[in-house]
């Protein structure tokens, strides 16, 4: 709304064509509004995701026969009330000072511009296992892509066995493997991974030499600096070096 509610519910009333005016109050909108489940608006998304994905194939863009679909996670600062604090409890800013902070985490169509799911959660939960969630809403021939913040040998294996592929943005820094790719000047190569030496796998289906096949993929940016991309296609007629 971009007027007082007073005028917004004025305008809205106005275009019934009853007969006879009818109008409402500010405080009689606001009371009908707190009966609206927050599911509602949840149920609604779902219903319309469908009905767009279904029978709508000329519509829908895609990338080289591929859905693309973006996740990232944030902080968001929440209103300071009894309610919230007991949901997604109280951390410190920089003057000390009490907030309440939640974890939020959406999964985006960037080529058709909707958004699949999304997460409030307390901080306590990891972007990773947000992340993790919003798999159930995709399928195969989806392209996942994802920030710094989510590579891991476990995060990549649980989209393998779901049968999902994904594209990682990765820190030099993460792992040797990654450091000797970015030394070599190579445009791309296919390497194996394996879990990290002093992860628990305790309650995996993998063990520590389970290795798991991944395409690295360095791009130049224009100011000289150098991306890191690890991703689950290993076809390089994807996206051919010449590219980059």
């Amino acid at each position: 709304m971009r007027k007082s509610l007073a005028l917004e519910i004025g305008n809205f009333t106005s275009t019934f064509k009853t007969g006879s005016a009818r109008s409402f109050s500010k405080s009689a909108f606001v009371q009908a509004r707190k009966k609206v489940k927050p599911e509602v608006f949840d149920k609604l998304s779902r219903i319309l995701l469908n009905e767009f994905y279904t029978d709508n194939d000329v519509a829908i863009k895609l990338w080289k026969g591929y859905r693309l679909l973006a996740v990232d996670g944030s902080r968001i600062t929440l209103p300071i009330t009894d309610e919230l604090k007991i949901i997604y409890g109280e951390t410190k800013n920089q003057t000390e000072t009490s907030i309440v902070q939640a974890r939020c985490s959406v999964i985006y169509d960037v080529l058709n511009n909707y958004v699949l799911d999304g997460s409030l959660e307390p901080l306590e939960r990891g972007e990773r296992d947000l992340a993790l969630e919003h798999l159930a809403h995709c399928k195969e021939k989806d392209l996942i892509l994802y920030d710094r913040g989510h590579p891991s040998y476990d995060f990549i294996n649980e989209h393998l066995e779901r049968g999902l592929d994904c594209l990682i943005r990765v820190k030099v820094s993460f792992s040797n493997l990654i450091k000797g790719f970015e030394k070599s000047n190579k445009k791309s190569i296919v390497a194996v991974m394996l879990p990290g030496k002093n992860v628990d796998i305790s309650d995996k289906h993998h063990t520590k030499q389970t290795p798991i096949k991944l395409r690295l993929i360095r791009v130049e940016l224009d100011k000289g600096q150098v991306e890191i991309l690890m991703t689950s296609l290993l076809d390089s007629q994807l996206y051919p070096t010449s590219h980059f």
